[in-house]
């Protein structure tokens, strides 16, 4: 089976019909709402992908980075967020090797980026975000639930134990379903404070 071609998805407008959303999820407003992400802080939203959540945060008044390792979907952000009237720092790159300094960022934003990982790649990602995360920073995690749901890898309790319990407090891992315009995915959340 040939791998899996993010840019080309976002290429050929096949994002529309499986992932993309016309507007922010319910939960990341909610934790906004919610105000423990400081005024001003620098939001970082992972897989941004084209843009939304990220839109949104700079919608906001936070300093938002929107990181994905596609081109087009951040080319698609950027032209979204000309037209939202914000700005938003975009970067093509892996998020497992994040473009950001040590301790720098104060909320990250997931959703649906961390279960695309396997066991190498879920450690490399952990460490990544515990590494540009403030002390104290937050840190939103969403993904699928199941895991006879190739090619997702579930966001279970013994998942955030075994990738982010040594960095990170965290409350209950809490069933949600994630809603984009083309359906919905049974998914988890967790919310995360690095210790």
């Amino acid at each position: 089976m040939a791998e899996f071609s993010w840019n080309e998805a976002y290429e050929s407008g096949e994002y529309l019909a499986e992932w993309d959303y016309a507007y922010p999820s319910q939960e990341l407003v909610a934790i906004i709402a919610l105000g423990i992400i400081p005024a001003g802080a620098t939001a970082l939203d992972v897989g941004c992908g084209a843009g939304r959540e990220a839109i949104f945060l700079a919608q906001q008044g936070f300093k938002t980075i929107g990181v994905d390792a596609s081109p087009k979907a951040l080319a698609i952000a950027a032209a979204r967020a000309v037209e939202a009237g914000v700005s938003v720092d975009w970067r093509c790159a892996d998020v497992r090797a994040l473009p950001l300094e040590n301790n720098t960022v104060d909320f990250v934003n997931d959703r649906g980026c961390f279960h695309h990982f396997g066991d190498d790649d879920s450690r490399a990602y952990a460490r990544e975000i515990g590494r540009v995360l403030k002390r104290g920073g937050c840190f939103l995690l969403r993904g699928c639930r199941k895991s006879d749901m190739p090619p997702f890898v579930p966001i279970t309790e013994t998942a955030v134990k075994e990738y982010f319990g040594d960095t990170f407090v965290y409350g209950p891992v809490l069933p949600i379903t994630l809603i984009s315009d083309a359906g919905k995915l049974d998914s988890n959340i967790v919310v995360l404070k690095k210790k």
